[in-house]
Order: C-alpha cells, then structure tokens, then sequence
C-alpha cells in the first residue's frame, strides 16, 4: 500500500462520538494527504448535543503529515442542509474526491476502487457518481467489477465537482421541466416511474430536504449514471440500532480488487428493479415523518 493516499476525502461528522472514533481508524490507515473536515453544530439550547459534537470533533487528530481544512457550523444545520454545504465547500478547493459519513466503515478497497475510477471515468460526463454501496444480498456473477446504475448509492461514494455544479437543494433546475420525461431513459416499468414521480412532487410541495432523493433527481435530469461495486464496499454501523427492516440492510464488506472494468456503459435495469423492490419501495409518506422528526423532533434522519 501507498504510504500517502493522494484523493483528496471529505468527511462529514455530527455527535456520534464513538462511531466517528472507528470510522477515522479506517482512514488512519490509508493516511489521505488532504482531509477536509465538516461538522453540523448542536442542536440550540441543548447542552448535551452540544458536548457530543465537541467530543466528536475532537476525535479527528491526524497523525500523519497531512494538509487539513475544517467547516465547523456553530449552528445546528439538520442533515440536508449540512452534507449539501460540506460538499458545496470541498468542491470550491478540489475538482474531485470522496465523501464519507461518520457512521459508515469503509473497507480498504474502497479507497483504490474510486481512485481507480476517479480517473478512468473523469472525462466521461455520464458517470456522475462512484457508489461504495452494493444493498443486494447475493453478489452478481458477472465477470466485471461493477454496473451502472440509474441509483447512486450515499453511505460512501466519489464524484467530481464538474457534476456536482448545478445541484441544489430547492430543485430549481427542474422548474418548468416535464418530470416524467426525465425518467423514460431509465425506468421500464410504470410503478417505478410513478412512486419517483409522486417523490418528487411531494419534496416540492412540502419543501423536503431529503438530499438523497434531491441529488438523485439531479443525476437524471443531467442524464448521467452512478457506478455500483457488485460487492459492498461500506459498512453503516449507524444501522445497528434502527429498526430492523432498517436493519436489514446492513451488509458486509468484501474484496473487489483488481477491477474488472465493463466494456460498455449501460444502466443494469435489472439490477436496479431489485433496488427498487427491496431498498426504495417504501412508502412515499415516510417522506413527512422523516422531515417532522428532524426539522420538529429533533431527530436526525438516518441513510
């Protein structure tokens, strides 16, 4: 192993103190020469969430010669606001990197598979993003070592500043457009076409920010792709204390190098129809409770 990883990482804290101690044991170990650091403040007038994100900050020590940044909000932001500036903000320094949560473990492939794919696909605009995630239970037999996929996976992921321009979180570049369209390049069947459908007018009526299903939105509307690993790459130990068809989706990290690289770009329509069967078919109302519980509750939702 390279004794200096050389992508730039950006990582995204909040007050989960033990997880982010874990988590950045991972990226001891791969030593990146540029880390940036972001991390949401506390929610207002609460002591304790206040201690736990000093706690958390105070985690992130590098030991190795390193060039560091840091975005520390004094102001608690909620999930969707804070991962769209934390990302906004690495990207106005570097024209690409990765972007990792603090309840997530990447596994050591992880790392030289973006890479690796960083560059291979840097000037190819319809690769949008690089997933470390795989939600299926059995890995593909197929000879390559990944897909393409209309769904970017977010417990860990690498893209690149050129296609993260133009998102945002209010939508905008969609005003006026015809939704349904944008879809027909990437769904078959009317089920999926409807549920996103229905999402996404629901974001817009109630002003959601879910950035997951945002940025997913933005992805096709610039008729790009993600990259898929047919193994799991990442682990969201952030999951171990959810409900269990959260639960569920929790997978094990396996090994992926050398890269067996697809001949052709095409989207995987039947490995997306898993996705969406057993990951994203839920119901859209889940939307409301997961905005009440963070923006009135004071409940962070959880990917």
């Amino acid at each position: 192993m390279k004794t200096m990883f050389n992508v730039p990482i950006l990582l995204v804290l909040y007050n989960k103190v033990e997880n982010t101690h874990n988590f950045f044991e991972t990226i001891k170990k791969i030593k990146p020469a540029k880390l940036y650091v972001a991390g949401d403040g506390a929610m207002y007038n609460d002591r304790l969430d206040y201690a736990e994100c000093l706690k958390t900050r105070s985690v992130i020590m590098p030991e190795w010669q390193c060039e560091c940044h840091y975005l520390y909000k004094e102001e608690h932001l909620g999930k969707g606001k804070m991962v769209y500036q934390a990302i906004s903000w690495f990207f106005t320094y570097e024209p690409e990197g990765i972007i990792l949560f603090d309840d997530t473990l990447p596994s050591h492939d992880f790392f030289r598979y973006c890479e690796e794919l960083l560059e291979k696909y840097r000037d190819n605009p319809k690769i949008v993003h690089i997933s470390g995630t795989n939600f299926h239970k059995k890995r593909e037999k197929s000879k390559n070592s990944y897909y393409f996929s209309a769904y970017p996976g977010f417990w860990g992921f690498a893209t690149w500043a050129n296609r993260w321009k133009g998102f945002d979180l209010e939508l905008s570049q969609l005003e006026g457009e015809n939704f349904s369209k944008l879809m027909v390049d990437y769904f078959n069947k009317r089920t999926e076409k409807l549920y996103w459908l229905r999402r996404y007018y629901m974001l817009k009526k109630y002003k959601l920010n879910i950035w997951e299903n945002q940025y997913m939105y933005h992805l096709w509307y610039i008729g790009g792709l993600s990259i898929t690993p047919n193994a799991n790459l990442i682990t969201n130990i952030g999951l171990k204390d959810k409900k269990r068809k959260i639960r569920r989706l929790m997978r094990n990290t396996q090994s992926i190098l050398p890269l067996a690289h697809p001949e052709t770009i095409l989207q995987n329509k039947k490995a997306d129809r898993y996705s969406f069967k057993y990951v994203y078919n839920k119901d859209f109302f889940k939307l409301i409770t997961d905005w009440v519980d963070e923006y009135f509750l004071g409940k962070e939702k959880k990917i």
